[in-house]
């Protein structure tokens, strides 16, 4: 009698841990398609409210952090963002200084002469 009773309890307790299983596996599925959603609707709103750019290679999606970015205003060096646009203070200004010491001083320079010096 004991063992049957055994039997039946772990029969029963596998039914509760595969239904418990498929509750989970459905509730994922419906988180990850409101997170789809929600992360879609964000990015378009981004796009939709975003306004143009004077200098649109500030935009470039392959920057990557040290990445020297030309402006007509100078030499501007991209500081790294997690966000999914980058604005201006996600860079920082090169001067002639910080050019000098770069394993590129020698184009960096040209380029800021180029400019005029800013």
């Amino acid at each position: 009698m004991h063992g049957a009773f055994a039997e039946e309890s772990a029969a029963r307790d596998d039914e509760v841990r595969v239904e418990w299983r498929r509750r989970v596996g459905e509730a994922r599925e419906r988180y990850d398609a409101f997170a789809s959603r929600v992360v879609a609707a964000a990015l378009e709103r981004a796009i939709e409210t975003r306004t143009p750019r004077e200098d649109a290679r500030l935009d470039d999606p392959t920057l990557r952090k040290g990445d020297i970015v030309v402006t007509a205003t100078g030499l501007l060096m991209f500081k790294g963002s997690s966000k999914l646009v980058p604005d201006l203070s996600d860079f920082e200004p090169l001067g002639e200084a910080r050019a000098r010491r770069s394993d590129h001083s020698a184009a960096l320079l040209g380029v800021l002469r180029a400019l005029g010096g800013r």
